[in-house]
């Protein structure tokens, strides 16, 4: 400030600057916090300064990460340097005298943190816009770009062909830590409104999801389906959900190197990429492999230690996860690595079903001796050598799983002692398992001729022509090619009831087509929707629980007497269908 002074109307001095610190001690520190050391308008022999400047500009790198075009916060410098200074600092002199005492005790006494330039807006974290993201154990670049007019505007991911073969689709619908809530909020807004009313207030339902998904970790749209339908208790479909409807910026750009880094393609149409280049990724993996401890051939026992679910390998600058895996090659088996886990466990549930049979081959053997033909040829055709030796060879493998208990998503073994133990308990149930199963074959196909001559005789005349072509539609359903691959035990024992049941019906037809076309009306409609949907419902499991529910109608319309293990009707069956997912 400055002052005047007169003296019998003469002026002794004007505009004289006068220390503020004499008048007002608390504004003039308040303004030198601000102007010298905030606004950095002050020059001192402190390293502080430069050491700050390097944090101011993380900080703005940070904010143009999050896409925040406002300048850094001037308040929470001030709190910062508010803390430290004494109260009775008001000028350079002053400060100079105190910072170098105070610096000789703690250096870094001036000198900001990230966690205090940003203290004042604690959702801004370095943490969530970070410079590469963890895929499947590889560290990958991620790149920010703050313009809505550029076609990579957002996040650019570079991933090496090499990892390429491991990522799958959906799994680079996730965004980064710091536009996840967004993004799931914007996803969440995209269905219906009906059906967004069922869910309540969204940033609500955002904060639950926000802290049980994990990002990257499988796909995402069917992640949140889950999720939501969970918490919620509202059947939300993968289908309601469009990630590429979102706003550019939250939808990763994909960059695809190649082994020298040079860029192969990119674009936001991920799943796109993955399926032009992903063969191309696998076959480059496999060539650029050096050679392994986990790819051995023509194993005919356990001879290689523990089988992790997953290695880490070194192939050129790339850590890669694999997955060792044992494939069955008919009388060896091979040990190799593959790109998901997935596949790996998928493999290996065969491989270790063919390393059993080899130990246990003396029941195998003699169980295999007893294998039944093929089920009839629905057109009468003969079954090829080939085919019938294959036959024959899946009912055995199908007695074997039941012996060992290797059904899809039972547990593996994994170390020489579990694959014995496994031997041990199972060894002694193979033949009877393999007799079970072959029984049931047997039973089945004896119905199923049976209901073939029956439709062949029927098909001479015009009457009961449309219970023939249902039937013959039925059949083709109920005996698809790889039957015998994935039947449950179980349910194959049913077939012969319900081929009982097709030949009354036939019977029934032949002789009264009219009354045999009303028992029908209601349970076409049902059934043929139900075909409709069957390939896109989300809820398989029910799915697949509907489609034998809808056997047992049949054989509740058709043919009362044959019974059914529990009571069906066209209203619950309808009911069921609607509730389907």
């Amino acid at each position: 400030m400055k002052e005047n002074a007169t003296l019998f109307g003469l002026t002794v001095f004007r505009e004289r600057p006068v220390p503020l610190a004499s008048r007002d001690p608390a504004e003039a520190r308040l303004m030198f916090l601000e102007h010298a050391l905030v606004r950095g308008e002050y020059r001192t022999r402190g390293a502080f300064q430069e050491k700050n400047r390097q944090v101011f500009e993380r900080v703005a790198r940070l904010r143009d990460k999050a896409r925040r075009s406002e300048l850094l916060d001037s308040e929470a410098m001030l709190t910062f340097f508010d803390k430290r200074v004494p109260a009775d600092v008001t000028d350079g002199a002053g400060f100079e005298v105190w910072r170098r005492k105070a610096e000789a005790a703690d250096p870094d006494v001036l000198v900001l943190s990230m966690e205090d330039a940003l203290s004042h807006d604690p959702g801004l974290s370095p943490a969530h816009y970070p410079d590469a993201l963890k895929l499947h154990g590889a560290s990958v670049p991620v790149t920010y770009t703050f313009d809505p007019s550029a076609e990579d505007d957002g996040i650019t991911l570079s991933v090496p062909l090499l990892l390429l073969a491991q990522i799958g689709p959906g799994e680079l619908d996730w965004t980064i830590p710091g536009w996840q809530r967004e993004k799931l909020t914007a996803l969440l807004e995209q269905l219906p409104r009906a059906q967004r009313k069922q869910l309540g207030p969204l940033p609500d339902l955002v904060d639950l999801l926000a802290k049980e998904l994990e990002p990257f970790r499988g796909p995402m749209i069917p992640a949140l389906a889950r999720a939501v339908s969970r918490l919620c208790g509202v059947d939300v479909s993968e289908e309601s959900f469009r990630a590429d409807a979102v706003v550019p910026y939250l939808r990763i750009t994909l960059r695809v190197l190649d082994e020298r880094g040079k860029e192969l393609a990119r674009g936001r149409d991920v799943d796109a990429l993955l399926k032009q280049h992903g063969g191309h990724a696998r076959a480059a993996l496999r060539s650029a492999a050096p050679a392994s401890d986990w790819e051995r051939k023509g194993l005919t026992a356990w001879t290689f230690g523990e089988l992790p679910a997953v290695v880490t390998r070194r192939i050129g600058n790339l850590e890669v996860r694999s997955h060792p895996a044992l494939v069955d090659r008919g009388a060896t088996v091979d040990l190799v690595l593959l790109e998901t886990s997935a596949a790996a466990d998928a493999a290996t549930r065969t491989g270790v079903r063919r390393l059993l049979m080899l130990a246990a081959r003396g029941h195998v053997a003699v169980s295999a001796a007893r294998m039944p033909p093929p089920f009839p040829s629905l057109d009468g055709a003969p079954p090829a050598r080939g085919q019938a030796d294959a036959f024959r060879a899946l009912v055995l493998a199908r007695g074997v799983d039941d012996a060992f208990k290797l059904a899809p998503g039972a547990p593996l073994p994994r170390t020489k002692a579990a694959f014995e133990a496994l031997l041990r308990d199972g060894s002694p149930r193979i033949e009877q398992a393999a007799r079970d199963w072959a029984n049931a074959v047997v039973v089945t196909s004896a119905e199923l001729s049976k209901t073939l001559a029956a439709l062949k005789a029927a098909s001479t005349g015009p009457s009961g022509a449309a219970a023939v072509r249902d039937i013959r539609s039925q059949l083709g359903q109920l005996f698809p090619a790889k039957l015998i691959e994935w039947v449950p035990f179980s349910r194959l024992l049913h077939y012969p009831r319900y081929l009982r049941a097709a030949q009354a019906r036939l019977a029934r037809a032949v002789a009264n087509p009219g009354k045999d076309a009303g028992k029908a009306a209601p349970f076409t409609p049902l059934w043929e929707t139900f075909l409709a949907r069957y390939a896109t419902v989300r809820e398989q499991e029910a799915a697949q629980e509907l489609r034998w529910t809808f056997e047992e109608l049949r054989v509740a319309i058709f043919a009362p007497e044959v019974t059914t293990p529990v009571s069906v009707t066209v209203a619950k069956v309808g009911a069921a269908l609607a509730a389907l997912r």
